[in-house]
């Protein structure tokens, strides 16, 4: 049997059965609604009234209820243990199905209590209103329109209550302007109230997805703040002592030229020193990205300068390909020139090793213009790489992770350029280019120093 996740997320699950609860709660209070009125016209009124039929009725109503109840307490018992057995059930169209099997009860409560002449006729539009709150736009239209028809055949036909004799309501009543005034007002409301409260429910649901999801990014973000406070914290507890060993790793190896020792000796110092300069890379990079240079004084600087600076330090500054206006290669803006160079280097590195030698990447530089008249840099960075899978696509960004081979790199570049780029009021999108490659688009709000 499929498991509960090949149908639907576990939030849907737990979504509906809880909705499958509140409706259970909803219509037991309808069923005791139903025996006090039936109770109170039988018992103090005096009518008369078919009494078998209205409370097998009322009982197929609680038998329904009671298994709606044990479904969905199921489904939430089995989604606890991650059992298979709840897939399917309670969904959104069971719940529909429930909802046009109360019109139909309704329907048959009336016809043995006066049909339309009864004024609890009234309680279709309950299950229209509950169908829009609960249900999608087509199962409302479809519970609106049974009650609609559930109307036009009281109208039509019912059991006679002596006390609505004379009702122009009744269906023993000649079919006549009132009858017709009253169906038509009643398919006009019902249809009415069917999409307003439809939309209603939808713009509360879009709420509620908008605010989980902000949620999510939110946790996100605090969980990547936190880890580069603590890469910017090891990087500063580590440069000590690793400054250190590098002054003995030189004093050692000076002294060891000195003397007449094995060659693999030297080797194994020199190599010392070696990964000892790397650490010191990796930990300026660490502190760099991690908020150190996202720190530096804001400057008025061109975007040509930033460009220039994070392509002479590269290693084949000769495969990227710059296409920008002169406009706006002279255009002055209050930024972080070191970091925000260190940041888009990442990016372009990260391009030029996707698309292998002799591949070229492209950047393209422009100036947007938004209604509110905030000026954003827009750049845009084409790599002719074989692209990103669906699940590097999802994970690009996270911290540690990273595709390339162990020791050509930590998986921190993305992450921290994220880093400074978000500090900075940004953003920074990746997607799939047709037919191969990766598109990057990075846009930074760009603040003007005034006079």
């Amino acid at each position: 049997m499929k498991s509960v996740r090949d149908e639907r997320t576990v939030h849907e699950i737990e979504q509906d059965a809880s909705t499958a609860l509140w409706l259970t709660k909803l219509r037991w209070i309808a069923i005791g609604g139903q025996l006090l009125v039936i109770g109170f016209v039988w018992l103090f009124l005096k009518l008369t009234l078919a009494l078998p039929q209205l409370l097998s009725l009322v009982f197929l109503t609680a038998l329904s209820n009671v298994g709606l109840w044990y479904f969905a307490k199921r489904a939430l018992r089995q989604l606890e243990t991650d059992d298979a057995g709840v897939a399917g059930f309670p969904q959104r169209g069971d719940l529909g199905g429930i909802l046009l099997f109360d019109v139909a009860i309704l329907t048959g409560l009336l016809f043995y209590t006066g049909g339309a002449a009864n004024p609890f006729v009234l309680f279709y539009v309950a299950n229209i209103a509950v169908a829009g709150v609960v249900l999608s736009k087509y199962w409302a239209i479809g519970i609106s329109f049974a009650s609609v028809m559930g109307c036009l055949f009281l109208l039509l036909t019912s059991h006679r209550l002596e006390v609505f004799d004379g009702s122009a309501f009744a269906s023993e009543a000649t079919w006549g302007v009132t009858k017709t005034a009253f169906f038509i007002a009643f398919a006009t409301c019902s249809g009415v109230l069917t999409y307003f409260v439809s939309q209603l429910a939808l713009e509360v649901r879009l709420r509620d997805r908008r605010l989980a999801i902000a949620e999510k990014e939110k946790e996100r973000a605090q969980r990547l703040e936190a880890l580069a406070t603590l890469a910017a914290g090891a990087g500063h507890e580590l440069a000590s002592p690793l400054s250190t060993i590098a002054v003995i790793a030189g004093e050692m190896s000076r002294t060891l030229d000195k003397q007449d020792i094995p060659e693999r000796v030297k080797r194994d110092v020199g190599l010392i020193r070696e990964e000892l300069n790397r650490c010191k890379d990796i930990l300026h990079r660490m502190k760099s990205g991690a908020g150190e240079a996202a720190a530096e004084r804001l400057h008025p600087v061109s975007l040509g300068d930033i460009l220039d600076e994070t392509i002479a330090a590269m290693r084949e500054p000769n495969r990227v390909d710059v296409h920008i206006d002169r406009a706006v290669e002279d255009f002055k803006a209050l930024l972080p020139k070191q970091a925000l160079s260190q940041a888009l280097r990442n990016l372009l590195q990260n391009g030029l090793d996707a698309s292998k030698h002799p591949g070229h990447v492209e950047v393209y530089s422009t100036i947007l213009m938004p209604q509110e008249g905030r000026r954003t840099w827009e750049l845009i960075i084409h790599d002719s790489g074989s692209g990103m899978s669906d699940e590097v696509m999802r994970r690009i960004g996270e911290p540690f992770f990273t595709t390339k081979e162990v020791g050509e790199g930590m998986g921190l570049g993305v992450f921290l350029t994220r880093n400074v780029i978000q500090g900075l009021g940004g953003s920074l999108k990746f997607a799939k280019r047709q037919p191969a490659g990766t598109t990057c688009t990075v846009q930074i709000p760009l603040r003007v120093e005034t006079l």
